[in-house]
């Protein structure tokens, strides 16, 4: 396992070494070489890396959790999530409708809250949401359903072979005063979009925070209709097939 000295660990705050946080989970399809663009990649024209891309041998994901909590946040809520992937991945295949996925999934909801939260926390580099009121102890009590009041969770189908993992991030409307805190991942099936205070990009995305109601380890069976939104670049909340505001 690969591990970076003396850095914070995204979860517990400890300065530990750091291991590799696989974004989403190993198991999620996320174990093949990848090419990875960062904002130097495509935005800085004067930097030596413009138009360039990184290769990534261990697939989608960053340095960022020490090997405790590495390994325990793993093992209580990878395996489910994975589980609720693989489903998510064979009717997302057979959909007819272009835009709609529908399907009937059997999953374990809190565990995949966790973990889909446990993401978002790895990709934040600034320890903004870590020190959100809760979200700590809420990920690493595996039966705790207390989650964080001031955060929601909403989900959508894709398939596009652009990614984004994008951290915390504070975003305005130009056409108004508003700001918004979000963040987001996507890797197929599914896109994850994170909010603080704030509503959600657009209306189609599917608000998943009630999986928090449902107790640790609870197996249910519900059907799930998500969007299919396509992602063509990085700029968090823009989808190529919804017309802009």
């Amino acid at each position: 396992m690969l591990v970076m000295k003396d850095r914070k660990c995204a979860l517990c705050g400890n300065i530990d070494e750091l291991t590799f946080e696989h974004i989403p989970p190993k198991c999620a399809f996320n174990n093949k070489l990848i090419h990875v663009q960062k904002h130097e990649h495509l935005m800085e024209e004067n930097s030596r890396l413009f138009g360039k891309k990184m290769k990534s041998h261990k697939g989608f994901g960053k340095q960022s959790l020490c090997a405790s909590c590495n390994n325990s946040t793993g093992n209580w809520y990878a395996k489910d999530f994975c589980e609720f992937v693989e489903q998510g991945m064979k009717i997302l295949h057979a959909k007819k409708d272009p835009y709609v996925v529908s399907g009937e999934y059997v999953l374990k909801p809190q565990n995949v809250l966790k973990q889909i939260l446990m993401m978002f926390i790895s990709v934040d580099s600034s320890g903004a949401l870590r020190n959100l009121n809760g979200v700590v102890d809420y990920l690493m009590d595996k039966t705790s359903t207390a989650f964080p009041e001031d955060i929601d969770i909403y989900i959508y189908s894709n398939h596009s072979p652009f990614k984004r993992m994008v951290g915390y991030c504070v975003v305005g409307n130009i056409n108004s005063d508003e700001i918004h805190h979000w963040s987001e991942i996507n890797y197929q099936p599914f896109g994850y979009f994170l909010t603080i205070k704030s509503p959600p990009p657009n209306e189609y995305m599917v608000k998943i925070t009630d999986f928090k109601k449902i107790p640790f380890d609870k197996s249910v069976s519900m059907t799930l209709n998500t969007m299919y939104l396509k992602v063509g670049n990085i700029i968090i909340g823009e989808y190529e097939n919804l017309k802009r505001e």
